[in-house]
């Protein structure tokens, strides 16, 4: 395990438990950000989907480069503000921000641990 890397084992741990939640108890996460329940598949698939995700973050946390890991930060952080701009524009309710902080937060511990690598090489 690349240890410039181990954020990602924070961030697929969020991943892993997020997947979880949306395949098992998907209102629990809906009633976290305040929306109604539903017994609609598209959040048990899309909990499929986010589980598939922690494959590739542990795949990047012990064999991936510099390149592949800061464009995560990039995407984690692109996906934060499609977060904020659903509350902003009255799509979601305000807790819905509280993901993208914690988001927001892992990809800027990525982000350092990635200029800290920079700094000593």
């Amino acid at each position: 395990m690349n240890v410039r890397y181990k954020s990602l084992l924070g961030q697929m741990a969020y991943v892993f438990i997020s997947g979880l939640q949306l395949v098992f108890i998907p209102n629990v996460m809906l009633q976290l950000v305040g929306l109604p329940p539903t017994q609609e598949i598209w959040l048990r698939v899309m909990g499929v989907l986010v589980l598939a995700l922690t494959f590739y973050y542990y795949a990047m946390a012990r064999h991936g480069n510099d390149h592949v890991v800061r464009a995560t930060v990039w995407g984690r952080l692109f996906f934060c503000t499609g977060l904020v701009l659903f509350v902003v524009l009255g799509y979601a309710q305000p807790p819905l921000i509280g993901f993208a902080v914690l988001e927001t937060a892992l990809a800027l511990w990525t982000w350092q641990e990635l200029r800290r690598s920079v700094s000593i090489a």
